[in-house]
């Protein structure tokens, strides 16, 4: 297999991947309307928080899956909790890992997911602080 068969495999298993993510990505996190530090959840909004440029984020998970992985077909998923912040920006410190198939691929999403950017949630017009978990998916196809 070329190198460019190869690349172009992993291109499309990841972006199949990324559809998934946009569907399932701002599920709840079970926080009440609003926590102490003011922390919502897609519930209790009027606007859930949305990608502000998925092709953007796509090529950052895409380019986030390391290649010695991607290289012996190890696929896995990650799940993660973080904080969107009312300017759509990842708050630091807020990514957690709930769960993960290859450890790995752990710290490629962590890296990557403080890079992806969102339209904020909103209540009422009003931008707020929204907890949401985050399933990124890594195939070789």
């Amino acid at each position: 297999m070329t190198t460019r068969t190869r690349s172009a495999r992993a291109t499309r298993g990841l972006s199949a991947a990324f559809v998934a993510f946009g569907l399932v990505a701002l599920a709840p996190h079970g926080l009440q309307a609003q926590d102490a530090d003011g922390v919502y959840t897609p519930a209790d909004l009027s606007e859930s928080p949305a990608l502000a440029a998925p092709s953007e984020a796509a090529r950052l998970i895409q380019d986030s899956y390391p290649a010695k992985l991607r290289d012996a077909g190890i696929e896995g998923s990650v799940q993660m909790s973080l904080v969107v912040a009312m300017d759509g920006s990842v708050e630091p410190g807020s990514v957690q890992i709930l769960s993960s198939t290859v450890e790995a691929l752990s710290a490629a999403a962590s890296q990557v997911a403080a890079k992806i950017r969102f339209k904020p949630g909103k209540v009422d017009g009003k931008a707020v602080r929204v907890r949401v978990v985050l399933p990124l998916v890594y195939k070789v196809r």
